[in-house]
């Protein structure tokens, strides 16, 4: 990318680079769940985690996690995985062979470190499907700081609205990032 900005920047041109992102959520304690989940979940699977700004963490306020995790998980059993053709398909597979490998260790590494796998990471075969999977996780694990190019979501708690900022501000990049609240002060 930076190749690419300084060539295009030799003959003033401009440029516009989607180089990876680690993009979060937050969802304070004044947050309307019917409308943050289904947001969290099209962020996060809609193309089986496989953009630039797919949504990869949640920053959740303590006293709506659990909550949250409910409903999350509630709604990943209803992601409907299959050919991305097919209208009623939310998922489809990832690229190639190598990606259902990086997808498989990142989920290793993040129960390694200590997470909890609340739903999904199994491999559907044939071809290169797999489970979206929600991952209880601590945001300085360096899994969750990495980007894995599939359909891994880390929900990560936080006591303050201040806290949940200097978390989600804490990776090295990211492209996209919201916050949901009913409390507009």
């Amino acid at each position: 990318g930076r190749r690419v900005a300084e060539k295009v920047a030799s003959r003033l041109g401009k440029t516009l680079l989607e180089l990876g992102g680690n993009n979060a959520i937050i969802v304070d304690e004044f947050a309307n769940l019917d409308l943050a989940v289904p947001s969290i979940v099209f962020g996060a699977v809609g193309t089986a985690g496989q953009r630039c700004t797919s949504t990869r963490r949640v920053f959740v306020h303590r006293s709506r996690a659990a909550e949250l995790e409910q409903r999350l998980v509630r709604a990943y059993s209803q992601v409907v995985i299959g050919d991305p053709l097919e209208s009623d398909t939310l998922m489809g597979p990832l690229i190639d062979a190598r990606a259902v490998e990086q997808y498989q260790s990142a989920i290793a590494t993040a129960k390694q470190a200590g997470g909890k796998v609340l739903c999904g990471g199994g491999v559907r075969t044939p071809g290169h499907f797999v489970e979206p999977a929600i991952v209880r996780a601590r945001n300085e694990w360096p899994i969750v700081q990495t980007e894995t190019f599939a359909p891994i979501l880390y929900l990560i708690e936080f006591g303050s609205l201040e806290e949940g900022i200097q978390m989600h501000n804490a990776a090295h990049h990211g492209l996209s990032s919201a916050i949901f609240t009913d409390n507009l002060q």
